[in-house]
């Protein structure tokens, strides 16, 4: 009896959660016919859903999510999006594969499994070409996943006219978030995008670090001309002017449409604007061009109205501005409104537009599977970080993740570049840096802090013998490097010179504690480039170690300095001085990593 019950109950919560998968495809349907798209567009479509959807079938609905999806902020595992321009609407599903139980291996296989369904067993009308995924599959999806919230979605578009098209989005984070940008480089450049990345790299630079995040890539996955490269950034507290100044790279561009589209989807506003960031996403389809085709940007809704009902009057009034139908939304979103929409924020996720010749507008929808978001609220004051997570982050955010050094790493050793690159450092810090130390130790009015920073001075020049003085031993090294040294112009050298004029403001004229901030930063950058430049020059045959007397130094005690520069965070008061010294950190970071993208530039193309 007890088998029998227990059988008769697995019975019934396996119909149930069978009739989700079930009932979401039927309800695709019905909005493909509510839309026009005729009988075999919308068997297509319920079709390519029912296959993507394949490893979650059986996800219960309501409740508590399994996994903590990001598709959607409620953690549906999927969405629904419609785009709309003059030829008339598009629909799209997005699907995250997932088995269970859920984790990012389990998500890894069903996504594995998924393209090999697809490839074996074709859908309707649907064509796949994953060679472009496979020359990077050991980038986008490796074995083990350390950062980001997904392994990989997968997404078709359905229209009257063109065939379906799949796509797949990619976690740019795998290997953790500090290496995103190495990750977007290599892929460019794997994809025959040589030229492509310096600009990206502007624009991850622009603001401190931290503000810019590069967070998805995307890849057209069947064989049509033109197949898209795709990356995603995310822009935290950005403002209108700014995303409208991000967009202007593209070729495609129409100045004014992105900062009119921000304010019309943030109630007016002309930012910064907080909650969750707004994106960019920037298509490359000409390798030989280092700009971008097109841009789309995307505000995330939710997070700038009341309710769901405010949404939809603003996106009826966009729509009604850019002279494009609204009842093809209207359609999509009674379709899945299953609350009254003044309950709260939800259904709506997103809203894009994309200028190409005329503006194309998305409306990305939530199933809500699992709950609604609350009306918004007030947004929460944020606690100042203590100064000792300075040391924290930039140790997990090392700089020697930059695509300059990854590059490097992966390439033959050159020592002009090596040469190149220490004729900046000696022109930005090097020849500079006792005196700037010495009066960064003078103006700090801690006597712990001023102890630990007159020790490193010390160590600086050589513990009272100039002959073991750090700048002396650095100018020996560069003697070694002249047969492989560039000219030295004002060009070649500009990448120092701007690192140095950051270096000059925060430890000369700056606030103490914006000078101590940048401090702790230097050293712990330097640290990790000194072992970057180390590895690359016991890789090479060239020059003998004993040569290289400063390197070997200098990577000793910046090891020992980095370490030190956890004391110091220690000593720094919370509060207004915490927040000086996260300044002072974040500007030398953001010049640091600028340094680099223009030694990028330089290097390599």
């Amino acid at each position: 009896m007890r088998a029998t019950a227990h059988m008769t109950h697995m019975e019934k919560e396996y119909r149930a959660v069978e009739s989700l998968r079930d009932r979401e495809a039927e309800r695709l349907a019905n909005v493909s016919r509510a839309l026009g798209l005729d009988g075999a567009v919308t068997r297509s479509m319920r079709d390519v859903f029912l296959a993507l959807s394949e490893s979650w079938s059986r996800l219960p609905t309501g409740g508590t999510a399994t996994w903590p999806s990001d598709v959607c902020d409620d953690h549906s595992p999927f969405e629904v999006s419609l785009a709309l321009d003059d030829r008339g609407p598009q629909l799209r599903v997005l699907v995250e594969p997932m088995d269970a139980p859920p984790s990012f291996s389990s998500s890894l296989t069903a996504g594995m499994r998924l393209r090999k369904r697809l490839e074996q067993s074709p859908v309707q009308n649907l064509a796949v070409d994953f060679s472009r995924l496979q020359a990077l599959e050991g980038l986008l999806l490796p074995p083990e996943i350390k950062g980001g919230k997904f392994a990989a979605w997968y997404a078709v578009g359905f229209d009257r006219e063109r065939p379906p098209i799949l796509k797949g989005y990619f976690n740019l984070a795998v290997q953790g978030p500090a290496r995103a940008p190495q990750i977007a480089e290599e892929v460019l450049h794997t994809l025959g995008f040589h030229k492509a990345w310096p600009l990206m790299a502007e624009i991850l630079g622009r603001r401190e670090v931290g503000a810019e995040e590069v967070v998805y890539f995307a890849l057209d996955l069947s064989p049509v001309d033109g197949a898209r490269a795709k990356l995603y950034f995310r822009h935290h507290n950005p403002t209108a002017a700014y995303l409208e100044e991000v967009s202007s790279v593209a070729r495609s561009h129409k100045p004014g449409l992105v900062a009119e589209f921000c304010r019309q989807f943030t109630g007016g506003a002309e930012g910064p604007y907080g909650g969750k960031g707004a994106v960019t996403c920037f298509s490359f389809t000409d390798p030989s061009d280092a700009r971008p085709t097109s841009v789309t940007s995307y505000i995330p809704v939710t997070h700038h109205a009341r309710d769901d009902e405010e949404i939809r009057k603003r996106i009826t009034r966009y729509l009604q501005a850019q002279g494009l139908d609204t009842a093809p939304y209207l359609k999509t979103l009674e379709a899945y409104a299953r609350r009254p929409l003044e309950a709260g924020t939800g259904i709506h996720t997103y809203v894009a537009v994309r200028w190409k010749g005329k503006p194309r507008v998305t409306v990305y929808f939530s199933p809500e599977v699992y709950s609604s978001q609350p009306r918004l609220q007030a947004p929460v004051t944020k606690v100042p970080r203590p100064a000792t997570s300075i040391v924290d982050y930039f140790e997990e955010h090392s700089i020697a993740d930059h695509p300059f050094f990854a590059r490097m790493r992966r390439e033959p050793v050159r020592l002009e570049v090596l040469a190149r690159l220490l004729a900046n450092f000696r022109v930005g810090i090097t020849r500079e840096f006792p005196r700037r130390l010495a009066w960064l130790t003078a103006r700090v009015m801690d006597d712990g802090i001023r102890c630990v920073l007159a020790k490193q001075l010390n160590d600086e020049l050589g513990d009272g013998d100039f002959k073991r003085a750090h700048r002396g031993l650095f100018e020996r090294m560069m003697d070694v490097l002249t047969p492989w040294a560039p000219q030295e112009t004002e060009d070649v050298l500009s990448p120092g010179r701007a690192l140095g004029r950051e270096l000059e403001r925060c430890y000369v004229t700056a606030e103490p504690y914006e000078g101590v901030g940048a401090s702790l930063v230097v050293e712990v950058y330097g640290k990790q480039v000194d072992t970057s430049i180390a590895d690359q020059f016991r890789r090479q045959h060239q020059i003998p170690p004993s040569k290289l007397d400063w390197l070997h130094l200098h990577e000793t005690l910046e090891v020992e300095h980095a370490g030190e520069s956890m004391d110091v965070a220690r000593l720094i008061p919370s509060g207004s001085a915490s927040e000086e010294a996260w300044r002072g950190a974040k500007a030398i970071a953001t010049a640091s990593r600028t340094f680099f993208d223009m030694m990028y530039r330089q290097c390599f193309l």
